[in-house]
């Protein structure tokens, strides 16, 4: 019988580690700037008559609430301001945003201004263009070679066949300038996937978002009604910025499902970590799911890509989790020979599994004598303090308890998990301490062959 000596788990550190609730309320279509000045902005549906702004220097910790835009008393935009998005540009910020007109009519405005805090002010008393139809969720792309982008959704106020109403997403090239459009929008997308169908009448594809990856554009957007627990996040892929697009079989990407905690996971926007390592993806919520409606709360998790290309997200999330990386810690897991498992890659592809159907990212650990074990070995001595241990998404497979032995030298107390779906990860903070060899006892929730693990995080402290 070996004997260890005994860690005693301590309280997560709070400059490590945060949840989703990041004190931002009654606001909506979440924007978050990472301008030159290394310093967030986050501009949102917020104001009856224009937009606040926040700071922020790590993503989780927001203030100066400011209100940048304020529409005059003669413009031509009355109400609805929704969505803004700002981009810099030839160190100038130039805001897209949507507002009514005053013959009722949704459209899509530009306003300058020489700080990304504001004041903006509308580069003309008209909208940046007028087709004749309700335009909403302006988004640019400035692509590698400079060229520029627009994506809207024509709204579903003024758009559909028949008795069906929908919004759908076109593009359009932007000049130069920024200041305007260079030709007819396209269609690129529309609703026809059967999870957008839980509106019925009307249908919305809204809030694109394109992003660029390995020479792959990534047209992401949000479907089904905004007020609704069903609103969620789905994306179509192209070579082109113009398309054609097509659609993820296995949309939607970011949905609240059948998690009574959180609703209408939507209309969202990219960073960067403060590093510029991790892709983050800024979404709204309801601040209460039961209720659901237009009051809603700013959220961040983090975004990847799979071997395969895949788009994913680590949430929505309501769990604690490691800060955007600053730089002030690592993830060193990958630095590990992984046995005991049977993919070791998906321990290490910073995917955690959420939603029913994602246990391809998961991997399988078999059991014997009603315990399951991982062992990490790494080649040279590593400072850690901190383990991560997901959950995967099938709850049979799930364990209840886990800890840590170190060289086997020492132990960490045990920790439990609760019945709790959303806490997603066993977390054993401890004393830093140098190892080369962790070994992890897991114990199975029930009586089964085998537990299912999505990650395994082993935190070094910078």
């Amino acid at each position: 019988m070996k004997s260890y000596t005994t860690l005693e788990l301590i309280t997560t550190e709070e400059k490590l580690f945060f949840q989703n609730d990041l004190g931002i309320t009654q606001i909506g279509d979440p924007f978050i700037l990472k301008a030159s000045d290394d310093t967030y902005y986050l501009y949102c549906t917020s104001a009856s008559n224009g937009y606040y702004c926040w700071k922020s220097k790590d993503l989780v910790n927001w203030s100066g609430k400011n209100l940048c835009y304020i529409k005059k008393s003669d413009s031509w935009c009355i109400d609805s301001f929704w969505a803004p998005e700002v981009v810099e540009y030839n160190h100038k910020y130039y805001m897209y945003y949507s507002a009514r007109n005053s013959k009722g009519s949704l459209r899509i405005g530009l306003a300058l201004s020489n700080k990304p805090d504001g004041p903006f002010e509308d580069v003309k008393n008209a909208p940046l263009f007028d087709l004749g139809y309700a335009a909403i969720d302006a988004n640019v792309l400035i692509d590698d070679d400079g060229s520029k982008y627009l994506y809207f959704s024509r709204d579903c106020s003024e758009n559909g066949i028949g008795d069906i109403k929908k919004s759908e997403i076109y593009g359009v090239p932007l000049n130069d300038d920024m200041l305007s459009i260079k030709g007819e929008p396209l269609l690129l997308i529309t609703p026809a996937q059967k999870w957008e169908m839980a509106s019925v009448n009307p249908l919305w594809n809204e809030g694109p978002e394109v992003i660029k990856h390995n020479n792959t554009y990534y047209l992401s957007y949000s479907a089904n009604c905004y007020a609704n627990s069903s609103y969620s996040v789905g994306y179509a892929t192209s070579s082109s910025p113009l398309g054609p697009f097509e659609k993820y079989n296995h949309n939607p990407i970011l949905t609240s499902g059948t998690q009574a905690t959180i609703s209408g996971p939507g209309h969202h926007s990219f960073t960067v970590s403060p590093d510029g390592t991790e892709i983050w993806m800024a979404y709204h919520t309801h601040t209460d799911p039961k209720t659901g409606g237009g009051n809603r709360k700013l959220n961040i998790d983090k975004v990847l890509f799979t071997r395969t290309g895949e788009m994913y997200v680590d949430g929505p999330t309501l769990c604690s989790q490691p800060i955007p990386s600053d730089g002030s810690y690592a993830n060193v897991t990958g630095k590990a020979d992984i046995t005991g498992v049977s993919d070791p890659q998906l321990l290490t592809d910073g995917i955690f599994t959420l939603h029913k159907g994602d246990s391809r990212y998961d991997c399988t650990i078999p059991v014997a004598e009603d315990v399951a074990l991982v062992t990490l070995q790494f080649k040279e001595p590593v400072k850690v303090s901190n383990i991560l241990v997901y959950r995967g998404v099938n709850k049979s497979q799930d364990f209840s308890k886990v800890k840590a032995v170190l060289d086997d030298r020492y132990i960490t107390e045990e920790y439990s998990l609760s019945e709790n779906t959303d806490e997603r990860a066993a977390i054993l903070n401890f004393n830093e301490q140098t190892v080369k060899k962790i070994e992890l006892i897991l114990t199975p929730k029930a009586s089964v062959k085998e537990l299912g693990l999505s990650e395994i995080m082993v935190i070094k402290q910078n």
